[in-house]
């Protein structure tokens, strides 16, 4: 049985990764209105594997007993000034991501909790993948500067990540 606030605590990491999931969700809106279809396939195949990390929590919150509370997420942005702009966002997103995780994980030790110890090493891990994924994309991003033709190249790259649910953990 989980520690109430260790409950509580994965629930809102829950909610943390729905979050991400529907931003990175709401950037593949703004990158399709801008007709570049390789960034909002990425950012789509990003918001697939968000979803994948909450659902991962969320059934092992249900696998060791708890309850999960499920709650609204707010309405993601649509709308940056920029390709960098959005990319940031997303660095940001991740860099957050994992200072949850590792209060997260801070908790369970802090329960004597070692089998959720034990679950939250796979996303501490999936998190310097994370980060490493958004900080490289901007660092491309910022080379690349405003030449179109380096953009153009990068959209295609980009569009071409293709997201494995089954090595993530997770259904398809």
């Amino acid at each position: 049985m989980l520690d109430p606030k260790l409950e509580k605590a994965i629930n809102q990491q829950i909610n943390n990764e729905f979050g991400a999931w529907y931003t990175y969700l709401g950037m593949a809106t703004y990158f399709d209105g801008l007709y570049l279809i390789g960034f909002a396939k990425f950012m789509e195949e990003q918001a697939r594997e968000e979803q994948t990390h909450a659902q991962r929590l969320f059934r092992y919150v249900l696998d060791r007993g708890g309850e999960v509370d499920l709650q609204p997420i707010p309405a993601p942005k649509v709308d940056y000034t920029s390709i960098k702009e959005a990319f940031n966002k997303a660095v940001e997103q991740e860099k957050a991501n994992t200072a949850s995780i590792y209060e997260l994980y801070a908790l369970s030790k802090d329960c004597n909790d070692y089998a959720t110890i034990a679950a939250l090493q796979w996303f501490l891990d999936e998190q310097v993948e994370e980060e490493k994924i958004m900080t490289d994309a901007l660092g491309l991003l910022e080379f690349a500067g405003e030449d179109k033709s380096a953009l153009l190249a990068l959209n295609n790259q980009f569009g071409e990540r293709k997201f494995d649910a089954e090595a993530e953990g997770g259904a398809e």
